[in-house]
């Protein structure tokens, strides 16, 4: 029998993330495995990151759609000041990019009117933008993970003191980080603050995508497009689809 649903293990878990322009599965199945998430927007602005862009599947490639920002002479701003560079005509692109490599899928006709409205509006922040079809995705999938805002406190760590400050302020015992973050997180900082830690690693199934060859780990809009709500909820849901590390422990 496939496992499904949350981790299980009578302790309140928090997971946190910086926001993603429409999101792969690995980061909504980590909002799902989890009991409370926030999202961390008051922290720097990576270039070049997942915060900005995103990959669908061409006909026989991946494509990337990146929302232009004004970053120049911005190196330290935070996330959510992060402003969209609105005379490059990216919101047309996308749409166009989206319709035309999902038209024929079964699903189109379900979600194509939400792209089509979400592209009408001239988004002013990347954060909102992010924020906004992520939320979408979420309450899609029927996600009933409590949702947080770190912009709503008035968190001073940073790094590990950050993730700390954030599990303690939303009285949750648990950290969840996604595999990538193994080279920063210090357990021992959690531990010394009666806090556990633990790992998750997304492994993306292969399921059929058109033509060309397989393409992991692509915006989940590729599942919902193909496939459907409930088959996409059932993939983010299956434990078989993850690796999880031991309490306190890394992925090995």
């Amino acid at each position: 029998m496939i496992a499904k649903g949350r981790i299980k293990m009578g302790k309140i878990i928090l997971s946190g993330h910086q926001p993603n322009y429409m999101p792969y599965p690995g980061l909504i199945g980590k909002i799902m495995q989890s009991d409370k998430f926030i999202y961390v927007s008051n922290v720097q602005f990576e270039k070049k990151s997942w915060q900005n862009r995103n990959r669908i599947k061409g006909v026989d490639t991946e494509i990337f759609l990146t929302v232009p920002v004004k970053s120049k002479g911005k190196f330290d701003q935070k996330i959510k000041d992060v402003l969209i560079n609105n005379n490059i005509d990216w919101r047309r692109k996308h749409f166009s990019s989206i319709q035309l490599n999902y038209k024929k899928t079964k699903f189109f006709n379900r979600y194509i009117d939400f792209f089509e409205d979400l592209y009408k509006k001239e988004w002013e922040k990347l954060n909102n933008l992010d924020i906004y079809i992520t939320n979408w995705i979420l309450e899609e999938l029927g996600c009933s993970t409590e949702i947080f805002y770190d912009t709503n406190y008035n968190f001073v760590g940073k790094s590990n003191d950050l993730l700390v400050e954030m599990t303690k302020e939303l009285s949750c015992a648990v950290y969840l980080s996604n595999k990538g973050s193994q080279n920063y997180v210090d357990i021992s900082k959690f531990n010394t603050n009666g806090l556990d830690h633990m790992y998750l690693d997304f492994l993306c199934p292969k399921y059929v995508q058109g033509k060309g060859d397989f393409i992991p780990n692509l915006s989940i809009i590729d599942m919902l497009f193909r496939y459907g709500t409930e088959w996409t909820k059932n993939v983010i849901l299956d434990k078989e689809n993850y690796l999880y590390s031991e309490l306190n422990k890394e992925i090995r």
